[in-house]
């Protein structure tokens, strides 16, 4: 089963399996996000959980693998107080011209994606000069204990839904050509906002 027919098995249940980590991060996405301005490529939209943690009055375009998860985003697309848009798109083969966002965001998305570095590439591509990328992402962790066990978790929840939990999604930033400015720890090393420039 590839990808997107996974995710569009899930999107009935992803609200209530994503609850928790709202409750846990919602305040710190909310401070990453404020970062956010001009146009906005929101990459990996699922369920549209995160859009009440972006700053009000933003030009959005929202992609997904998904068509059923962008369906149940609808609503909170309607409530959000600003301009937002929803598009069916893979984030490795991103359908707008060069430098066209000031500002590309993601959430747990590229634990997910299957070429981590051919996507980022493509938010640089689409990214302005100067333009932002932030990341609020799973990561493998650098503790022995902790990486083995996400590298075991993994084999689980790369099978049920396609998350690699165990990606040095940082060093696939760089890789794609980002300077990252920072890296922050949100819980343990595992869960990270990082934010990059083009």
């Amino acid at each position: 089963m590839d990808q997107r027919n996974k995710y569009d098995q899930v999107a009935k249940v992803f609200d209530f399996f994503r609850k928790g980590d709202m409750r846990r991060w919602g305040r710190v996405q909310k401070d990453h996000f404020k970062q956010m301005h001009g146009k906005i490529l929101h990459i990996g939209v699922g369920t549209g959980m995160e859009i009440i943690n972006f700053p009000p009055g933003l030009d959005i375009t929202g992609i997904d693998l998904s068509a059923k998860m962008l369906e149940r985003a609808l609503w909170r697309a309607k409530q959000y107080q600003g301009k937002i848009r929803f598009c069916l798109m893979n984030a490795e083969t991103l359908a707008f011209p060069d430098d066209t966002f000031d500002t590309v965001a993601t959430v747990c998305v590229f634990c997910t994606v299957a070429h981590p570095v051919a996507g980022l590439k493509e938010c640089k591509r689409v990214l302005k000069p100067g333009g932002k990328l932030l990341l609020f992402e799973h990561v493998m962790s650098k503790n022995l204990i902790y990486g083995l066990s996400l590298k075991f978790m993994s084999l689980f929840t790369n099978a049920l839904e396609g998350t690699h939990l165990d990606r040095d999604t940082v060093e696939n930033v760089r890789k794609a050509g980002f300077k990252v400015q920072s890296e922050k720890n949100v819980y343990l090393d595992i869960v990270k906002a990082i934010e990059g420039v083009k």
